[in-house]
Order: C-alpha cells, then sequence, then structure tokens
C-alpha cells in the first residue's frame, strides 16, 4: 500500500513539474521574441485581470455552501422521498443559481465599464 501511495506522489510531482516547466519556459521564450521584435518589456502587463474570475468564484462557493445547508436541512426533516438526494440536488440547484446570478453581476459590471 506504501508503494502505491509513494509511486503515486512521485507521479503527481513529476507531473505538477513538467507542466510548470513548460509553463514557464514558454513564457520566457515569447517574452524574449517580443524583446528581440521591439516591443516593450512591460507588455503584458495588467492584461491579467483576475478580478471578475475571483468574484465568481466567490459568488459559486457562497452557492454551494448555501446549497450544503439547505441540503442538511432538508436531510434533517426525515423525509423518505427526498432523502438521499437532497445534498446533491441543493448543491447544484444552487449551484446553478449561483452561476446564474455571477452572469449577470459580471454582465453589468462590463456594461458599466
Amino acid at each position: 500500500m506504501q508503494i502505491t501511495s509513494a509511486a503515486l506522489f512521485i507521479a503527481v510531482s513529476l507531473a505538477v513539474f513538467g507542466i510548470s516547466y513548460y509553463y514557464f519556459t514558454t513564457r520566457h521564450r515569447e517574452r524574449m521574441t517580443l524583446l528581440e521584435k521591439g516591443m516593450p518589456p512591460d507588455f503584458f502587463k495588467d492584461t491579467n485581470n483576475y478580478l471578475h474570475l475571483i468574484l465568481m468564484l466567490g459568488i459559486v462557493s457562497i452557492g454551494i455552501s448555501i446549497g450544503i445547508g439547505t441540503g442538511a436541512l432538508l436531510r434533517s426533516l426525515e423525509i423518505e422521498e427526498i432523502n438521499g438526494l437532497a445534498f446533491p440536488l441543493m448543491i447544484f440547484f444552487f449551484l446553478g443559481i449561483s452561476l446564474i446570478v455571477s452572469y449577470f453581476i459580471l454582465k453589468r459590471l462590463q456594461k458599466n465599464n
């Protein structure tokens, strides 16, 4: 059992290292090519705006937590028909609602900009 978990840990570590190495070397080559062509070094500055992603992840996290809470509430009522489906049903329901809410909020933010 320990040999399998050690091999799994090594495989995952190598995969993470390989992906990050490929990402950073490709990024470095792109930037060197841009510099050779005369582009400014801060060409990529402020192109990654993660505020919309963070807002969406926050709203989705709130939706998932409301779904878990509602599922626990429904499960505590001990209704036979919905007892086994309370958690997945409520999590996916509120996840969908939170994605729709985040879509409209992001749409409104883009319209204001």
